[in-house]
C-alpha cells in the first residue's frame, strides 16, 4: 500500500528581528558633529565676519549724534583730523571699595582746528569730567557687551557739555584695562 504523503506544515519563516534601538543613537552621534560643523562654518562665521566689517561703533556714534541733533557744520562726510591724547587716566571703580580700578588712555578727535588750544585751556576741567564719568562705572558696567561704546559716548557728551560746544566728535581708546 502506498503511503500517503502528509502535507507537512510549512517551516516557520526566519524570525524577523526588529531594527536595533541603537541605530537612532548612533545616527545622532555621527550626525550632530557634522551638522554643528556645517552650521558654524557656513552660517555663524560668515555672519560674524559681516557684523565686524560693518563697524558697529561708528553706527552707534552716528545714531547718538542723530538723536541729539548734532551737526558737523554742513559737512556730511567731514572726518575728524585734529586730535589730543589723554594718557594714563586711572580711577577707582564704583562699588569696588577701592579694590578695583580702571586705567585708560584715549585720544579725542575733532575737525575743529583749534582743538589743541581748546583742550589745553580746559585740560583740568576735562580731566575732572573724565574722572567723574569713568569712576561712576562699576565692574558690572564695564563687563557688559558694548560697554566701551557706552563709556565713549558718555565721555563725548560730557566733554561737549563742559566745553559748551560740539568740539569732541570721536574718542578712541588706546588702553582700557580693568584690574
Amino acid at each position: 500500500m502506498p503511503k500517503e504523503e502528509v502535507d507537512a506544515p510549512p517551516a516557520p519563516a526566519a524570525a524577523h528581528k526588529p531594527p536595533s534601538a541603537w541605530l537612532p543613537v548612533i545616527a545622532v552621534i555621527v550626525a550632530m558633529p557634522v551638522i554643528s560643523f556645517a552650521i558654524t562654518q557656513y552660517v555663524l562665521i560668515p555672519h560674524m565676519k559681516s557684523s565686524i566689517a560693518g563697524d558697529p561703533s561708528k553706527a552707534a556714534t552716528e545714531e547718538t549724534k542723530g538723536a541729539s541733533g548734532d551737526k558737523t557744520d554742513g559737512k556730511k562726510d567731514a572726518k575728524p583730523t585734529f586730535s589730543y591724547q589723554f594718557d594714563d587716566v586711572v580711577v577707582n571703580l564704583s562699588g569696588a571699595m577701592g579694590t578695583r580700578y580702571l586705567k585708560t588712555s584715549f585720544a579725542i578727535f575733532s575737525s575743529n582746528q583749534d582743538l589743541q588750544k581748546i583742550i589745553t585751556d580746559n585740560k583740568s576741567h576735562l580731566l575732572d569730567v573724565a574722572l567723574n564719568v569713568l569712576s561712576s562705572k562699576s565692574l558690572a558696567d564695564l563687563e557688559a557687551p558694548g560697554s566701551k561704546n557706552l563709556v565713549r559716548n558718555d565721555l563725548i557728551a560730557n566733554f561737549n557739555q563742559a566745553l559748551s560746544s560740539d568740539v569732541v566728535e570721536q574718542i578712541y581708546f588706546s588702553e582700557f584695562v580693568v584690574q
